[in-house]
């Protein structure tokens, strides 16, 4: 099976554990958050235009241009080798991330309810600084999560994504509603269940109380399915304009079973 860059949509976008250290101690057992079983997860993938980027990432922060990017889905790549006034552009992500259950440390935060899962979001864009991609935002509707990161100086914010899922012979419908942004999407999913790969992705992120940390991501999906349908961008932000200027917006795969692994290191404060 290739890997999960070469499929060209699937991303590691099921985060499950959370390493977190207290900002004033040592990091010898950080706290863990950890997702499970993955109901849904995918990302979208796409180019922002470098002058847009420069509004999204923070102040002296420097971009990563696709044509010099590594572990990237092969359709952005080969954007950039076919269309060379797009080698500038850099890589860009929003996840989801559902699942049946979340636990801090062990012990279970929230579980689906009413059949909705417990959900995560982020938008990341690549960038040269401590990790490969810098974090804009996390999303969270997973319950009391959010207090237990506020108290470490974690920053997230309230995200929602609506789900209405088709009968039979129906696509599926979603919306969320970001900073500045409303994606929506009608679809289904399509061809052979394709066995899970293991991924890893980090990112830099800067929180709350002037902290700075480094998040890694290991993400072990059980399966894949492809899926296919239209992909809606309204809005008037930063993060709205990137994606409707993009070259291509592609929605990956869905993510079912297993699940993932998201460690904080806090890292000295270098930037303004």
């Amino acid at each position: 099976m290739p890997g999960w860059w070469q499929r060209g949509m699937v991303c590691g976008v099921l985060v499950a554990a959370m390493s977190v250290p207290t900002l004033v101690g040592a990091q010898d057992n950080p706290p863990l958050w950890r997702w499970v079983n993955a109901e849904g997860s995918f990302c979208i993938w796409y180019l922002a235009d470098p002058a847009i980027a420069r509004q999204l990432l923070p102040a002296g922060l420097e971009a990563r241009p696709v044509s010099r990017g590594t572990g990237l889905p092969t359709n952005l790549l080969r954007i950039a080798q076919d269309e060379p006034r797009f080698a500038d552009w850099i890589p860009g992500i929003v996840c989801v991330g559902q699942f049946e259950v979340v636990a801090a440390n062990g012990a279970p935060v929230r579980r689906r309810e009413g059949g909705r899962p417990v959900r995560f979001t982020l938008t990341a864009l690549a960038a040269m600084g401590a990790a490969d991609w810098e974090l804009l935002e996390l999303g969270l509707d997973a319950g009391r999560l959010d207090q237990v990161g506020e108290e470490l100086g974690i920053r997230s914010k309230e995200r929602l994504l609506r789900l209405k899922q088709g009968i039979e012979g129906e696509d599926d419908q979603w919306s969320l509603k970001l900073d500045g942004a409303e994606l929506g999407w009608v679809g289904h999913s399509v061809g052979a269940t394709d066995v899970g790969s293991t991924r890893l992705m980090s990112f830099g992120y800067t929180g709350d109380r002037n902290t700075a940390w480094r998040l890694d991501l290991r993400a072990s999906p059980e399966t894949t399915e492809l899926q296919v349908g239209s992909l809606r961008i309204e809005g008037k932000g930063a993060l709205a304009q990137a994606l409707k200027s993009s070259p291509i917006r592609a929605v990956g795969a869905f993510e079912r079973g297993g699940e993932a692994v998201m460690t904080f290191t806090l890292l000295p404060p270098t930037r303004p």
